[in-house]
């Protein structure tokens, strides 16, 4: 007989893939003791967790889907009301998310400035995003910036993301004349109402086809399991030619529907007026008092400008102090300027189809010109090297590469899970990463994956997420992954980014980075990132500026394209996306920073898939209600970063 052995915890039992989505749990009160007569029932407790797991603690919840703010508020209002801080934030995201209705942003901003006044670093952050968006206040970009900085308790030298962002039209319009402009207007409108029409209808005509020829795809599947189910090998040779055909063409049905859809979106964007937005990816603009200022690592000489521009074929030109860039077909150029000792005047001027004409003026300065060689290579390694009392702790990754579905609507992708199993190869033998590769991955599969993070990993471990497989966007804006076992038209056989959130904001990670590879990945993210000139700084700043990163929670993702579809296979066997992705990765020998992670694979990309036939624009942000404060992930290879301080 065995006595003194604690009880076994309870387990969760798993039944579904519903079980394992987080939900707003109301646990029982506990029973407590007050001296040795009187016993009390404590005030119930509000927790996030799963289904499964409130179920078994004897929670009250509402299931996952059926969840609306009212619901939620039940459990979260009580403690708000009696000032818990984390509490008052859970009930301004509630409000923000809108959960069934439509975003209260008032009501959000109210409960998130109760718990800002309380110094939450979470609530600062979703504070911030009101004021940069303009929901539910006046829009304040000098508000949002400090409130970011409060909640990454660092004062100096913070800034947006270095993407300079410039709309492309007239910077002033003359009053005379005014009434022909209109009339033109008028005509150019009507005659761009047609042109949408045209497209809508030929959008729908291939949409036709398209449904057309995955039903005769489904049919083959069905004869071909007939022909295996007799053993007629010289129809089943027949009818796998047949499937393969009929895939390739669904994948080349689905590339013209998505080019027409760009199409069409740009048609009625000039509709509503809306501009084409030119970016500069590279060099990184810093943060200063006065004219728009690059760094560069490096001596003086030539150095590349790179940008992109969204809607190509609404602009004519572009320009670099006065010398035509060749601008691609999906919307990259780049130029060669040279930069003397004290820096250059760069001037990036752009003209669209109508004559409208914006203009960026920047100096481009050379990092230390004046440091002797070896003085430049010291500096610049203490600045990439890890410091001493700095530690990162263990890094993990799940990596998802879905390349088949069962679903004959979702056409059979080629370089999924080459890049999966890539990606995780290289994490594993250069950063070492302990990796767990999923494969055509369903539903159940991937949530079971993310769920055994959120119970074994501790705060001093890293996560990253990379997912490589299709995505859908709902009617509401929401996006999805589609798992191997998801049904075309049902977003509840989908993961939406609102679930993977729920399950990042339960994660125990200090730190985690979600790396999407999917049409519409952009939905996950929905803000602007503010961040060190990382790769600028002196060396004494670089020390203190990753030890407040790395004790930080942050919680980011680096999407492949924004709300749009991207291309499946680029140049080889990997996507556009996943080779420079993993090249940035393979070329770091230092430790490496999300941003400068995300500036270097938006200007690999710009480069690299100029054969594109869709334009791709990476982004890096914070994932919405995931739990960000602050702080940073890191890459470090093995080898590389040495440590050094003190």
């Amino acid at each position: 007989m065995l006595v003194g052995l604690p009880p076994a915890p309870a387990v969760a039992a798993v039944r579904n893939a519903e079980d394992l989505l987080i939900v707003d749990c109301l646990l029982p009160g506990q029973i407590r003791k007050l001296g040795r007569q009187a016993t009390y029932l404590s005030a119930r407790r509000p927790v996030r967790t799963t289904q499964a797991d409130c179920e078994i603690r004897g929670g009250e919840y509402v299931s996952y889907d059926r969840a609306n703010y009212q619901t939620a508020l039940k459990v979260w209002l009580e403690g708000a009301m009696s000032g818990s801080a984390e509490a008052q934030n859970n009930v301004g995201e509630i409000y923000a998310k809108g959960l069934g209705t439509v975003p209260d942003y008032g009501m959000a901003f109210q409960w998130f400035r109760k718990a800002a006044d309380q110094g939450y670093g979470r609530a600062k952050i979703n504070l911030g995003f009101l004021y940069e968006q303009g929901l539910g206040v006046p829009q304040d970009q000098a508000a949002a910036l400090n409130l970011y900085r409060e909640a990454s308790g660092i004062q100096d030298e913070l800034m947006y993301a270095s993407v300079v962002q410039v709309q492309i039209r007239a910077k002033d319009e003359q009053i005379t004349g005014l009434q022909e402009q209109v009339q033109a207007g008028e005509a150019e409108s009507a005659a761009l109402r047609e042109q949408v029409r045209k497209l809508q209808q030929e959008l729908a005509q291939r949409r036709g086809a398209l449904q057309q020829t995955q039903r005769e795809l489904a049919e083959t599947q069905r004869k071909l399991a007939d022909a295996r189910a007799s053993a007629d090998d010289d129809l089943t040779r027949l009818l796998e030619n047949q499937l393969v055909a009929q895939e390739e063409e669904i994948n080349a049905q689905r590339t013209q529907l998505a080019a027409l859809e760009r199409q069409a979106g740009a048609g009625g964007a000039m509709l509503a007026g809306g501009a084409p937005m030119l970016e500069i990816l590279d060099p990184v603009f810093v943060a200063t008092r006065g004219r728009n200022t690059a760094v560069y690592r490096g001596g003086p000489g030539k150095r590349k400008i790179v940008g992109r521009v969204s809607a190509p074929q609404l602009v004519r030109e572009i320009t670099i102090n006065g010398q035509a860039a060749p601008l691609t077909a999906n919307g990259g150029f780049s130029a060669e300027v040279e930069v003397p000792a004290g820096g250059a005047q760069v001037q990036v001027a752009a003209v669209d189809q109508q004559g409208g004409r914006a203009q960026l003026d920047f100096t481009l300065l050379p990092q230390a010109p004046a440091a002797s060689p070896a003085t430049a290579s010291t500096a610049a390694a203490q600045a990439g090297a890890l410091p001493r009392d700095v530690k990162l702790g263990r890094f993990h990754a799940v990596v998802i590469g879905n390349n088949s579905y069962r679903d004959a609507g979702y056409p059979t992708l080629q370089s999924a899970a080459n890049d999966a199993n890539a990606v995780a190869d290289l994490l594993r033998k250069r950063y070492g990463y302990q990796a767990t590769v999923l494969l055509n991955a369903s539903r159940l599969e991937i949530l079971t994956a993310l769920n055994e993070m959120r119970e074994t990993l501790k705060p001093e471990d890293n996560l990253l997420i990379y997912y490589a497989g299709h995505g859908e966007i709902g009617a509401d804006g929401q996006g999805y992954w589609v798992p191997s076992d998801g049904v075309q038209g049902n977003p509840k056989s989908w993961i939406s980014n609102a679930a993977v959130s729920d399950i990042l904001d339960t994660l125990a990670s200090r730190h985690v980075l979600v790396v999407a590879d999917s049409c519409y990945s952009g939905t996950m993210t929905r803000a602007s990132v503010p961040t060190f000139a990382a790769g600028t700084m002196a060396p004494e700043k670089w020390a203190g500026w990753v030890k407040a990163m790395a004790a930080g929670r942050s919680r980011t993702a680096l999407t492949s394209g924004g709300v749009q579809p991207v291309p499946d296979t680029g140049s080889g066997r990997h996507s556009y996306f996943a080779r420079a992705f993993m090249n940035v990765l393979q070329d770091n020998d230092r430790l490496l920073e999300g941003q400068r992670l995300f500036q270097e694979v938006a200007t690999s990309l710009a480069l690299g898939s100029m054969d594109a036939p869709l334009a791709q624009m990476p982004e890096y942000a914070p994932i919405r209600y995931a739990g960000h404060e602050s702080g940073e992930f890191f890459f470090l290879p093995k080898g590389g970063g040495a440590a050094a301080g003190p």
